[in-house]
């Protein structure tokens, strides 16, 4: 079997694996987005005098930034790349949509890292500023800090778009994405992307290992902040998996940068993981939104 049957091949399973994936995510947001809403229907029908848990405010956050990320690669990567893989007629070629549709699914990746994110953040102010009760308010992060999350991440990858010119149309394939050479937008991208909202959970999680030690907590926060504790820890340890699951992609990409090359390979295996973190990311919400978890039960 020569070389190109072998690598049409891979392209074909992992593109039907990458929607299928994506399949199994889209169902199970859909499934947590209507429990939650229906939660949120029993409190207001009842008129129960209860605030709305923030983490329900945040988890359905990241499950919208999920189903919008998941829609947007459908669009942009699945459908075109699957009518290639059959061989159905379709001329793609490199216009200024086609690089928006990339920058926007970029976007969305990150977003998705950043509302992680907020979600340490609200436990990390709960730890250390108890009585902060402002910073724990839903309208806060409702209304404030989940939209400037969306505006500063689309700021911030702007540069891939109109600085960098990064976003190209891939050669034998039919969607744009991040170019291999020259290596600093790919750079900027992963730091932007990755880097930074995996450092500040990092960051946040030793701010909260340290209070812990330092200060002796009793009464009614003890439980609650053991509970903070474990999930940010739960957070980091789910991306630091997908982290390592990914950094073969991050070698090859070296590798292709060095030898100025660009195969398609690497960009299919992209996508693969792209749809797989996404199947994780759903998957894995309730063990880190202790109240998502209890409704679910």
């Amino acid at each position: 079997m020569s070389n190109s049957t072998v690598s049409i091949n891979f392209n074909l399973i992992s593109t039907i694996l990458s929607a299928f994936a994506d399949s199994i995510a889209i169902v199970i947001c859909l499934i947590f987005l209507f429990i939650i809403l229906y939660h949120l229907i029993q409190i207001k029908y009842n008129q129960y005098q209860v605030p709305i848990d923030v983490t329900l405010i945040l988890s359905t956050n990241i499950l919208c930034v999920i189903i919008i990320k998941i829609t947007v690669q459908t669009i942009h990567v699945t459908i075109p790349t699957v009518l290639q893989d059959f061989q159905i007629n379709i001329k793609y070629k490199k216009t200024r949509f086609c690089q928006i549709r990339a920058y926007i699914f970029y976007s969305m990746v990150g977003i998705l890292y950043w509302s992680y994110v907020l979600l340490a953040l609200f436990r990390f102010v709960r730890i250390i500023y108890p009585k902060q009760l402002w910073f724990h308010r839903s309208s806060f992060y409702l209304y404030i800090l989940i939209p400037a999350q969306y505006i500063f991440v689309f700021v911030l990858t702007l540069p891939l778009l109109i600085i960098f010119d990064g976003l190209h149309y891939i050669s034998n394939e039919p969607y744009c994405s991040i170019v291999l050479t020259p290596i600093y937008p790919i750079i900027y991208g992963m730091t932007i992307i990755f880097v930074l909202p995996y450092s500040a959970m990092c960051i946040l999680y030793l701010c909260i290992a340290r209070k812990m030690h330092q200060m002796p907590i009793v009464g009614q926060y003890l439980r609650r902040n053991r509970r903070d504790y474990m999930v940010i820890r739960r957070m980091l340890l789910n991306i630091f998996i997908l982290f390592i699951v990914s950094i073969p992609v991050f070698i090859i990409y070296i590798i292709e940068s060095i030898y100025n090359r660009s195969d398609s390979l690497i960009y299919r295996v992209q996508w693969l993981l792209s749809s797989l973190s996404s199947c994780l990311f759903s998957l894995m919400l309730p063990l880190i939104t202790v109240r998502l978890h209890d409704l679910l039960k």
